[in-house]
């Protein structure tokens, strides 16, 4: 992750938990490479991403936290539109990376929440 090496990011898996899915495989790497790569290009440099995976009530949770700015709650539900861009980023990109997520979870089932890394200073994202 040569994005990650040159701004410093540590990047760590919590926990030792697996989780098995009946998805495919092309699915989960399109889901995860989307999520940690927007995680990494929004966290600042010597910042931290954090994955970690879980299993609660039958339920796989995947969870990509990181310490950057987040987004704020009016923005939440936008940026899963296709070639949304949330205004002020300096981030080059086509705005489709979490609309391709969100196409993937609908298809398979899954569920996508967005949240606050620290919901007290509304800052970092946890999805």
């Amino acid at each position: 992750m040569p994005l990650a090496e040159a701004k410093h990011i540590d990047i760590g898996v919590e926990g030792e938990q697996d989780a098995q899915l009946w998805v495919n495989e092309l699915d989960m790497i399109a889901v995860v490479k989307n999520l940690v790569d927007n995680a990494i290009r929004y966290t600042p440099t010597g910042g931290r991403v954090d994955l970690s995976v879980a299993e609660e009530e039958g339920r796989a949770i995947l969870r990509i936290q990181d310490s950057g700015p987040g987004i704020q709650v009016v923005e939440q539900d936008r940026v899963f539109d296709p070639f949304y861009r949330i205004l002020g980023s300096d981030q080059v990109g086509s705005g489709l990376g979490l609309s391709i997520v969100k196409a993937v979870t609908d298809r398979i089932g899954a569920e996508i929440q967005i949240g606050f890394s620290d919901e007290v200073t509304h800052s970092g994202l946890c999805i």
